[in-house]
């Protein structure tokens, strides 16, 4: 007697549907994503109606409410702060440094920092602002 054995069944996957839609996927996250990198800090601007808009890329100084104080967007310590900026000086003395500050920034943490500045020697301090 003759068993006849099952006919094997031979299943195949097809993975090109499957690549196409993480391809899509991909195309869809990359396009859908942001390049832009925030700042260090947090900051909220105060407005001002007479704010003039500038192509120079200055020396940005930031400081929120709580005094944290970063320069071109790495975290710095007050006491880092002159050393720091006479050495960003140092290749042009008349550079401009802008300044920007949170809105709630109490003024004597912000004259600190702008004697900082000075005594570093620099002298084209700007307030930023934003446009009302």
């Amino acid at each position: 007697m003759e068993f006849e054995g099952r006919a094997r069944i031979k299943s195949h996957l097809d993975i090109a549907p499957l690549i196409d839609i993480v391809f899509l996927l991909l195309v869809f996250f990359m396009l859908t994503s942001t390049f832009i990198v925030p700042e260090a800090i947090e900051l909220e601007l105060p407005e001002s109606s007479s704010a003039n808009v500038t192509d120079v890329r200055p020396i940005i100084v930031a400081m929120d409410k709580d005094a944290q104080l970063s320069l071109n967007g790495e975290p710095i310590e007050l006491n880092q702060l002159k050393n720091e900026i006479g050495s960003l000086l140092k290749d042009d003395a008349s550079a401009a440094i802008t300044l920007k500050t949170d809105t709630n920034t109490a003024v004597q943490q912000l004259l600190k920092v702008m004697d900082e500045i000075r005594l570093a020697g620099g002298s084209n301090v700007a307030l930023a602002t934003s446009q009302k």
